[in-house]
């Protein structure tokens, strides 16, 4: 395993300190362009859907999964973690007009954090994240930005905690601890939302997804074009082959950090609120709504 020069070493650090990298300029205005002329067709196909889904075979066949994953992400990827493999590899769309968080919204303000075992971590430390790039310009909370409590790594939610609100135009791309608490909130505007998401854990630990068609087409689809991208797509999940380390030769050219902003302040419900809202969703499962 190759060490960390001291670029490498500091933006190590900021991840395990503060949980949030956000990168700047690592997409050009022209390929996010061909990427939603790309995805328009296949996205128009689940029209019926609030939440829609494109999967990994499907970005590998659009040729979008080998263009995201461009030598300043692998770089920062193996950085964080030698043995990685997705877990998540996927493009979503949200309607617009909604009216509730997509994601545990009968509890506490669509805020949640992913639980893990606490050992499965990389050798350097760090845990399961995952990486955000809009394809939508996200101005504003209403356009369903993605909010997270950077280095509150303990503790239980609560008012009054500084958080982050990402905004920013499509192409905007960063990297989140998964156990932090987060949510994505509402996207109350009249536009669609569209973001494209990898997750990543250290290999050789349980992962389920990895196993799943959509991986094993995107595989095939690859063939031998490309080990890293082959490696993160599951090559190496199995018996003793875990234990390798992903074939990309780091260059050190690493993306450039945009500072964090505390923009926010969590504000939850009290409990007579959280305890009326989980009877109402009682009551919505049994009449079915």
């Amino acid at each position: 395993m190759i060490s960390l020069d001291k670029r490498e070493s500091m933006l190590h650090t900021m991840y395990q300190e503060h949980g949030l990298l956000r990168f700047r300029n690592l997409f050009s205005t022209e390929k996010l362009a061909k990427w939603n002329r790309l995805l328009d067709p296949l996205f128009q196909q689940h029209c019926t859907q609030k939440r829609k889904f494109i999967e990994t075979d499907e970005l590998m066949a659009l040729n979008i999964l080998k263009e995201v994953m461009v030598p300043k992400l692998l770089n920062v990827i193996s950085v964080l973690d030698p043995c990685p493999v997705f877990f998540h590899c996927c493009c979503f769309e949200i309607e617009g007009n909604q009216k509730d968080y997509h994601k545990h919204m009968k509890r506490l303000e669509g805020w949640h954090r992913e639980h893990c075992h606490p050992r499965m971590m990389s050798v350097r430390g760090c845990k399961p994240y995952s990486i955000y790039i809009y394809l939508s310009d996200v101005t504003d909370t209403d356009s369903g930005s993605f909010e997270i409590i950077p280095r509150y790594h303990e503790g239980p939610l609560e008012s009054n905690l500084n958080s982050c609100n990402i905004k920013g135009t499509k192409g905007t791309c960063f990297l989140w601890n998964r156990a932090l608490f987060h949510r994505l909130n509402i996207n109350r505007s009249s536009q669609k939302q569209r973001i494209l998401k990898l997750s990543i854990q250290t290999n050789g630990w349980a992962n389920p997804s990895i196993q799943h068609t959509e991986f094993q087409g995107a595989r095939s689809l690859l063939g031998n074009d490309s080990p890293a991208l082959a490696y993160l797509l599951g090559s190496h999940f199995k018996n003793n082959l875990s234990i390798q380390t992903i074939p990309h030769p780091r260059t050190g050219d690493l993306p450039q950090i945009t500072p964090l902003y505390y923009s926010e302040k969590t504000t939850l419900p009290n409990k007579t609120k959280i305890v009326l809202r989980r009877i109402k969703h009682k009551v919505d499962e049994v009449l079915g709504f």
